[in-house]
């Protein structure tokens, strides 16, 4: 716990030391060799002339491509202040661990950021990709990938942890009453029974297919706004050589009977302070997808506040808000995966394997998300 509570406050401060830092410096053009600096202050816990005293151990902070990721931000409305509003103003909330990566995960009080803890070879993977995700995001800052807001690294005892900030898919101020991690693999694709038993479970492929056999159903525009947006995303990933990655999808039932109590309250708190939900543009799941993203004004009528959900039908008519992103890009596909999947192809079939060659796993999640998922409304 104690450790916990060090990690985050140790973020905090150097987060506020770095971006306060950088508002003195000029705006200027972002630039090749921006992409490879590393920045790194030394945070004693007795404070020194450039940095406040605090009561954690002594640690190094170490901030990556600090330009490139002001750039970032700017492209998506992230005032400087704000930023440093969101993270360092209120403790960080620590996530049970959603996923089986061991990675630590943070939301910002305001639900505003994820901050999850990486490994060395996805930091490295990150600092690699920068370029090409510059490149990507001037051409189409709206996308279902990840968006990195910061890379950091805490060092402190001799221990490095490494940490990206990133937009939180899911606010909690909905509840999501169904919550998928989809690959469009069925190999071994189902929930663990550990999962299962925990209050909000993450479901997979297979869960989905049993319990939404029909698919999700989408108004025609949207639909393919959606599945442009996807199929743009998975060539980027594709050039990019990565594989493994996942859909998270939230789904959140707007006119069933049980009125979230719990989920009313914390959203009028949680909102009292910035009117409209999300601040930080095209960070929701309506602005993330193409074209003209009117915000589901069928839906609107009814509820207050959709918080950005992109508005669909379950088989049954039940009228739906969805949350969605691609996660888990940083895995590499790496000589580990190429052999780890020669020989699970001697094993079994080869094409239900997950770990598969970046197109054909491409092909496979657009195949799985167009056929099986997302349907349009005839």
């Amino acid at each position: 716990q104690t450790a916990s509570s060090a990690i985050k406050g140790a973020i905090q401060l150097g987060i506020g030391y770095t971006v306060g830092n950088l508002t003195s410096r000029p705006d200027r053009d972002v630039l090749m060799q921006d992409f490879y600096v590393v920045e790194s202050v030394f945070l004693p816990s007795e404070g020194s002339n450039l940095t406040p005293a605090h009561h954690y151990p002594d640690f190094r902070f170490k901030t990556y491509a600090p330009l490139a990721f002001r750039y970032f931000r700017e492209l998506f409305g992230i005032k400087p202040g704000d930023y440093l509003y969101s993270i360092c103003s209120e403790p960080l909330i620590e996530l049970s661990n959603p996923g089986a990566s061991g990675s630590l995960f943070f939301v910002t009080s305001d639900d505003e950021f994820i901050i999850k803890t990486v490994q060395h070879k996805e930091a490295e993977f990150l600092q690699k990709l920068l370029p090409g995700y510059y490149m990507n995001l001037n051409q189409n800052p709206r996308t279902l990938l990840p968006k990195f807001y910061g890379l950091y690294c805490v060092q402190s005892g001799g221990i490095n942890i490494r940490i990206v900030v990133m937009n939180n898919v899911l606010p909690r101020a909905l509840k999501m009453h169904f919550t998928y991690d989809l690959k469009g693999s069925t190999y071994k694709r189902r929930a663990s029974r550990k999962e299962r038993e925990k209050s909000n479970p993450t479901f997979k492929d297979l869960d989905f297919l049993q319990d939404m056999h029909e698919g999700l159903y989408f108004d025609s525009e949207t639909h393919s706004a959606l599945m442009k947006t996807l199929q743009r995303d998975c060539r980027v990933l594709e050039s990019f050589k990565i594989m493994d990655y996942s859909l998270l999808l939230g789904i959140h039932i707007l006119n069933s009977n049980v009125k979230e109590k719990e989920g009313e309250s914390s959203q009028s708190t949680s909102d009292a302070k910035r009117p409209g939900g999300q601040k930080v543009l095209y960070s929701t799941a309506m602005e993330s997808i193409q074209g003209p993203g009117k915000s589901g004004d069928s839906v609107t009528t009814e509820t207050t506040n959709t918080m950005g959900g992109i508005p669909a039908k379950s088989h049954k008519g039940e009228k739906l808000l969805l949350f969605m992103g691609i996660i888990d890009i940083l895995q590499s596909y790496r000589l580990m995966k190429k052999l780890e999947h020669s020989w699970k192809a001697l094993v079994y079939d080869g094409d239900t394997v997950s770990v598969h060659r970046p197109s054909f796993y491409a092909d496979r999640f657009l195949k799985f998300m167009s056929t099986r998922v997302f349907k349009k409304v005839q």
